[in-house]
């Protein structure tokens, strides 16, 4: 059993592991399979993973893709997982954090991710160019991602992510399919890429990329970077936009990464009625 194969592969690398510190690990090969399907991996593709712990995801990802990037923070699981993969010539180890090292290119990602950079992890696949990623994340932020607008769950974040992507939740997974046991239900998310609706979508997908910005100033460059959706591609263009959309001087002066879901909601009003 896989589990067994767990347990064994920890004990004699002499390591313990803590679902306190997000360190559970996948136990359960219909598991294992139902989130490496939902991700439509191609056997042409590279499949990064975040987060691999003892492997039990990677040598499936190995045996399906063409190249498999394994990113692992925690050094303890290093020397493990080259152990496991040693025979596996299409895998790459990265030692390193997945949140602020430049990402690899890669078509698709599948990870069982530590809860802890769950919404972290997003936030960086906005700038990433990829298919589908199939991700196993607490069943609250499931709920939140996949929340309908005017429901409790519904958030900023959901808002946001909504912009750059179409997520659904597939299944709940069993807490006796993980070793240790998680503290909370979690399910597997699918996430994929979304075209542009509207012309508004490129412009707010591209102010959201600059966090620490006053509004003012990245609006201004969102709607020159948007000028392929209709938008003036010259600052003073931009400014004049800017100035018919009528926004409350609060809003403009707050920093991007302060605005709240309703200064959105209406930045989104606005250049919907400048442009229908």
């Amino acid at each position: 059993m896989l589990r067994d194969e767990t347990l064994n592969l920890l004990n004699k690398h002499g390591l313990k592991v803590d679902a306190a510190l997000d360190e559970q690990q996948l136990v359960d090969p219909e598991d294992i399979k139902s989130l490496i399907e939902a991700s439509g991996l191609e056997p042409s593709d590279t499949v990064l993973e975040i987060g691999p712990g003892a492997g039990n995801i990677t040598v499936e990802l190995a045996a399906r893709a063409n190249k498999v990037v394994a990113i692992e923070k925690n050094p303890k699981f290093t020397s493990l997982l080259r152990e496991r993969l040693l025979g596996f010539s299409n895998v790459e180890i990265v030692e390193g954090d997945a949140m602020s090292i430049r990402l690899p290119h890669f078509d698709v990602l599948v990870s069982n991710l530590p809860y802890s950079i769950a919404e972290a992890t997003l936030q960086r696949l906005t700038w990433a160019k990829f298919k589908t990623a199939s991700l196993i994340v607490s069943s609250t932020f499931a709920s939140i991602l996949t929340a309908v607008q005017g429901t409790s769950k519904y958030s900023k974040l959901t808002y946001e992510i909504g912009l750059f992507f179409v997520v659904a939740k597939t299944i709940e997974v069993r807490a006796e399919t993980f070793y240790p046991e998680p503290k909370v239900s979690t399910a597997i998310v699918v996430i994929k890429s979304k075209q542009f609706k509207k012309p508004s979508e490129a412009v707010l997908t591209a102010l959201l990329r600059q966090v620490d910005k006053k509004t003012i100033n990245a609006l201004r460059e969102a709607l020159i970077s948007s000028a392929t959706h209709g938008y003036p591609p010259t600052k003073n263009g931009a400014r004049n936009i800017i100035a018919k959309l009528a926004l409350p001087e609060g809003i403009l002066e707050k920093r991007v990464a302060r605005l709240s879901l309703a200064d959105l909601q209406l930045l989104s009003e606005r250049l919907d009625h400048l442009t229908g």
